[in-house]
Formats: structure tokens, C-alpha cells, sequence
């Protein structure tokens, strides 16, 4: 039993090491963390109704609108 005791501590450290890491790496190395920002109107033409769903970077920032990245 010890040495699943063991082996469990190890995975654990590494896990906390793996953290660690993920949270002090840029998006280009591990990419953005997208979170849902709501949406806004697409601008199809006079009285659009249309949305477009707007993400944006918990980490850099970047936004965004439908497919188009804006900083």
C-alpha cells in the first residue's frame, strides 16, 4: 500500500508542477483561454437582428467577434 502512497504523492507534485508551469507560459505556447464575453449585433445592414458571439482571453486579452481575433 506504501507504494501507491507514494507513487499518488508523485503524481500530485507533478500535477502542481504542470500548474505552475501552464500558468507562467504565454497563449502562443499553450494558447488562448477563451471565455464567452456575450455577443453583438453582426452589422448585416439596416435593422440586423443577427448576433455574433464575442470570446475573450483570460489571459492576453485578445477578443473575439465571430472568427475575427482583435486586440
Amino acid at each position: 500500500m506504501t507504494d501507491l502512497v507514494t507513487d499518488l504523492a508523485a503524481a500530485e507534485a507533478r500535477v502542481d508542477q504542470l500548474r505552475r508551469q501552464l500558468a507562467a507560459s504565454t497563449c502562443r505556447e499553450v494558447g488562448c483561454d477563451m471565455q464567452s464575453y456575450g455577443g453583438m449585433n453582426a452589422g448585416c445592414g439596416d435593422g440586423c437582428g443577427c448576433s455574433i458571439p464575442v470570446n475573450v482571453c483570460t489571459r492576453c486579452g485578445t477578443a473575439t467577434m465571430g472568427t475575427t481575433p482583435t486586440r
